[in-house]
């Protein structure tokens, strides 16, 4: 480690990959609450950004690298360009769920809120930090239970940016963690894993926990001190920027200050993001395209199979362990703890913790490939089971099962599925992006001197990226979205409508 004393090397590790996160999910909240609450509100913008938004969740964190390095590394000095390239790709791990939670609590939000907001005279700023703000609150924090572990899950990926020749590393726990499996030293490699472990299990107990408990009313174990401090601290800052922009707001609006500039600004984002859009597609067009982009076509069916089966796979676990826990709070609240920590491994470490398995067989690379794709997806389903779906399971229903006695089999098929569904549907479309997401590193690893290849469209988006092959990568991103985007669509629009139908009145 270049003469650092190891434990000073993984203090510092785990301080730039915690500062990372946390300068992720900040940005994260708050395009989260601008962009929800705008799509909400305004008929324009959600019919724009609806279907922008529902491509660029479907696509991997791979996708984004060429993105991640034009917009950042060519317009910043190297170290800053890629310390914001890796804290975009972090981003793109963790904002979509987020965004889509304000924007159903916005959208569902009593008109009366709205007519009053007319009476009072608010203006924008006003009705975002007093009205939209605290309306999305319950639904930020349930979705960043999820979105938190999303971003440690792809944090070793964002934290190593490589494409083609062009690769940057930046120090960080997930850097850290591989950089001593692949240079032998598995001491560092299993403080390195210890350390994450802790780090993960403490900023669920300390912050995460608390904030469920008391926003939620679910009860999970926590620490409430630290929640505290950094709420109180959060909320001042939050007030003291939402009082300055709301008084800005009103004085210039007497002197009609805002609305000229505003509309320029809106109009000049427009024309330099299709100028951007043109620039590609020209670029693109000119080109001769690589004939590799036609396999993905290919490549599809493999991952789409693997890809269903652990969505499967992940609800039927799901609905054994939410039926335990709905019958013992102990239960519960244990297999609450250990998805959180679970939920948080980054991905890529599964390879080098699993590498005598993989090793040992082809079925053991599979194995392994399994497990990795149930990280990206599986916690998806649990999480909006286990904490939210059991909270639905109406009080009447239960007091008609104890007066017939109903148990077993019949309480399970006839109450406890019925009143989960709608969670369920929920999950199951976030474990389906989940799982297409985590095909990056679940059928294609480098480590060490040894690269597994399974095969599909996530080792087809390595080989790409691994070649630099820039064209490729973009294009068959986009393919993979597009196709996901249809199926859902098609597939999951369909068992939406038919739960909402039958089960969304009881």
């Amino acid at each position: 480690m270049g003469g650092v004393p190891l434990w000073i090397d993984l203090l510092a590790s785990l301080a730039a990959s915690l500062n990372r996160m946390v300068a992720a999910y900040a940005v994260s909240a708050i395009v989260a609450l601008t962009l929800g609450s705008t799509m909400a509100k305004n008929r324009t913008v959600e019919s724009i950004l609806l279907p922008i938004l529902d491509v660029l969740q479907s696509i991997p964190i791979l996708g984004f690298f060429p993105a991640a390095l034009v917009l950042f590394v060519t317009y910043f000095p190297e170290r800053i360009g890629v310390e914001l390239a890796s804290i975009f790709l972090i981003v793109t791990s963790l904002v979509w769920n987020m965004i889509f939670g304000v924007y159903s609590s916005v959208k569902s939000l009593d008109p009366q809120f709205d007519d009053m907001a007319k009476v009072y005279r608010f203006g924008h700023a006003a009705r975002f930090f007093y009205i939209y703000t605290p309306a999305s609150r319950n639904s930020l924090v349930s979705n960043s239970l999820v979105s938190w572990a999303g971003g440690w899950f792809f944090l070793t990926s964002a934290e190593v940016i490589s494409l083609g020749s062009a690769e940057y590393k930046l120090k960080g726990l997930g850097s850290f963690i591989l950089d001593s499996f692949n240079s032998g030293n598995l001491l560092g490699f299993y403080l390195g894993v210890a350390t994450l472990l802790s780090t993960i299990l403490a900023t669920y107990v300390l912050i995460w926990n608390p904030a469920t408990s008391i926003v939620l009313g679910r009860a999970l174990p926590s620490v409430t001190r630290v929640y505290e401090t950094v709420h109180s601290t959060v909320a001042l800052i939050w007030g003291s920027l939402g009082e300055l922009l709301v008084a800005f707001e009103r004085r210039a609006s007497k002197y009609r200050v805002l609305s000229g500039p505003v509309k320029w600004l809106a109009v000049l984002a427009l024309v330099f993001a299709l100028a951007q859009v043109f620039a590609g597609a020209r670029f693109l067009l000119g080109e001769k395209l690589p004939l590799e982009v036609v396999s993905i076509f290919a490549e599809l069916p493999l991952s789409l199979s693997r890809v269903a089966l652990v969505v499967v796979f992940s609800f039927a676990i799901s609905m054994v362990v939410a039926y335990f826990s709905y019958r013992s709070r102990l239960f519960s609240t244990a297999m609450t703890v250990v998805g959180e920590l679970l939920a948080s491994i980054p991905a890529i470490i599964w390879w080098p913790l699993l590498l005598g398995i993989a090793l040992g067989s082809v079925l053991g690379q599979y194995i392994v490939s399994f497990i990795v794709f149930l990280q990206g997806s599986f916690w998806y389903l649990y999480f909006n089971i286990l904490v939210y779906g059991l909270g639905s399971i109406r009080r009447d229903f239960e007091e008609l099962a104890t007066v017939y006695r109903l148990r077993g089999w019949t309480f399970f098929r006839h109450i406890f599925i019925p009143s989960l569904l709608p969670s369920v549907a929920t999950g199951a479309l976030s474990a389906w992006g989940g799982a297409w997401n985590a095909s990056v590193v679940a059928e294609y690893v480098q480590v060490g001197d040894r690269t597994i290849d399974l095969g599909g469209v996530g080792a087809l988006l390595n080989r790409f990226a691994l070649s630099g092959n820039t064209i490729g990568l973009t294009v068959s991103a986009l393919v993979l979205s597009i196709v996901i985007v249809v199926i859902n669509k098609t597939l999951w629009s369909r068992i939406f409508g038919y739960i909402e139908g039958k089960y969304g009145g009881e």
